[in-house]
C-alpha cells in the first residue's frame, strides 16, 4: 500500500469541521483544514467574492500538498465549485450534490441555509436533476449561524428563533444546508419532529464510500485559521466532538 493520501478541507470558519469529523469517523482521513475566520460569513457575500476567497483558500491548500480538496462551506459549493474544479487538477468535493442525491428520493423537501446558498437555487437544481417531480422550498435562517458560535444549541432563544423560522414548514425532509447547522439538529426536531433531516457533511462521507481508498488514512488532523487561533480551537471543539491542539495562524495576504 502506497502513501496515505493527504486531503485539503475549507469552510468560511469553523463549521466545516462537523464534515471532517464524519470522514475522521468514516475513513480516519489525513486532512488539513483551513477555517477562513477572519473574513466570515461567506453567506452573505456576493459570488464573486466567494470565488475569489475558495480560489486563494484552495490555492493555500494545495500547497500544502494536498491531493483532494473538499469545500465544507454550502455558501462556497454554491458560489464556486465548478470554477474550482475546472482552475484545478485534483480532484474537488462539494457538499450540495450528495445532500441532493439523498434528497431526491423524497417528494416534498425544504433546504434551509445561508441567505447566498438559498438565494443560488444550486440545492434546488441539483435536486430537480435528480427528481424532476420532487418539490422543494427552501428558507434562509441566517440567525442559526451566530447562535451556534456563541455556544447557544439548546437555549431557548435558539428554540424561538428556530419556531420563528421553521413552523408551518410542510415536508418530508429537510437538508441542513449550512455546516454550522447539524449542531441544532435536536432543536430543529422539537419544531419539525417527524421531518427526515439531511445532514450534508454526512451524505457526503457516505457517497465518498465508493473512492474509499483516497480517503483512507491514519487520522491526522492540522487546522489553520485566519484569525484567532484561540477563539477556533474554542468553537471547533464542538463541531469535531473533542478538543485539540495545533491551530496554526495563516494569512492568505
Amino acid at each position: 500500500m502506497g502513501r496515505c493520501v493527504l486531503i485539503g478541507v475549507f469552510d468560511s470558519g469553523v463549521g466545516g469541521l462537523s464534515v471532517v469529523k464524519h470522514l475522521l469517523d468514516r475513513f480516519n482521513s489525513d486532512i488539513i483544514y483551513l477555517g477562513d475566520t477572519a473574513r466570515l460569513p461567506y453567506g452573505t457575500k456576493s459570488k464573486d467574492t466567494i470565488i475569489k476567497y475558495s480560489i486563494q483558500n484552495a490555492n493555500f491548500l494545495i500547497k500544502q500538498g494536498i491531493d483532494a480538496l473538499i469545500v465544507a462551506c454550502n455558501s462556497a459549493s454554491a458560489a464556486s465549485i465548478d470554477v474550482l474544479k475546472e482552475k484545478f487538477d485534483i480532484p474537488v468535493f462539494g457538499v450540495i450534490e450528495p445532500a441532493s442525491k439523498k434528497a431526491a428520493r423524497f417528494e416534498k423537501v425544504c433546504v434551509i441555509g445561508t441567505t447566498t446558498t438559498v438565494e443560488s437555487k444550486a440545492y434546488l437544481k441539483k435536486i430537480k436533476q435528480f427528481n424532476d417531480k420532487c418539490v422543494v422550498v427552501q428558507k434562509a435562517c441566517p440567525l442559526f449561524v451566530p447562535l451556534v458560535e456563541e455556544g447557544w444549541i439548546d437555549d431557548e432563544i435558539t428554540l424561538l428563533v428556530a419556531k420563528r423560522y421553521l413552523e408551518g414548514i410542510e415536508c418530508d425532509a429537510m437538508i441542513l444546508g449550512c455546516t454550522h447547522y447539524p449542531l441544532l439538529r435536536s432543536v430543529i426536531e422539537k419544531v419539525l419532529p417527524d421531518v427526515y433531516l439531511i445532514d450534508s457533511g454526512e451524505s457526503l462521507a457516505e457517497l465518498l464510500e465508493d473512492k474509499r481508498e483516497i480517503f483512507e488514512g491514519n487520522g491526522e488532523l492540522i487546522c489553520y485559521t485566519t484569525d484567532s487561533a484561540d477563539k477556533f480551537s474554542k468553537l471547533g471543539s464542538m463541531f469535531l466532538g473533542k478538543r485539540f491542539n495545533g491551530v496554526k495562524l495563516v494569512d492568505l495576504g
